[in-house]
């Protein structure tokens, strides 16, 4: 055998189990550092073995029962906590109340969305009913001045003159 006895060797003597121990008890035998630490070993086994008889079992079936005590004192304990705060006659009535507010903020989001879009929208079979032309002429000029005058026209003035383009360009195009 090459080098010291391990550590499973000893265990082996200990509980008497393993392949046989000829060649092993000759070590030690042979071995001081492995004789010395078998000595030391079977020292320490005897006390440990002895504090077995010391030692009295647990009651187990006692053990059992107040662990499973506790365990359902704890989760009867989180439950009435929980019901305290939200309880079940509570839960559907607080759904329903935020369903509606989720429905009329969703409401109200899309009217004030919606709103601010609103396009006043004209048939296209209804023609509009002509006015009368005011007196207010474009002068010829300069170009800037006519882009200027443009700019200044009011909302129905400005009705007027997409009408009238519109009605000039149905002509040129039916010639």
């Amino acid at each position: 055998m090459f080098g010291h006895l391990k550590a499973k060797d000893f265990v082996h003597f200990i509980e008497g189990i393993g392949p046989p121990a000829a060649k092993q008890s000759s070590h030690l035998e042979s071995c001081a550092h492995c004789r010395a630490t078998w000595k030391t070993l079977e020292s320490l086994h005897a006390r440990v073995s002895s504090m077995d008889d010391e030692i009295p079992e647990p009651d187990w079936e006692y053990f059992r029962s107040s662990v499973r005590d506790r365990l359902l004192s704890r989760s009867i304990q989180r439950e009435t906590a929980v019901r305290r705060w939200t309880g079940w006659a509570i839960r559907p009535a607080m759904a329903w109340a935020l369903s509606l507010l989720f429905v009329a903020g969703l409401t109200v989001l899309t009217v004030v969305w919606n709103g601010s879009k609103v396009v006043p929208r004209s048939n296209s079979f209804e023609t509009p009913a002509m006015e009368p032309v005011s007196e207010t002429t474009i002068e010829a000029g300069p170009e800037r001045a006519l882009f200027d005058e443009l700019v200044q026209l009011g909302d129905e003035e400005q009705q007027q003159l997409r009408q009238m383009l519109e009605i000039s360009r149905k002509g040129s195009r039916q010639q």
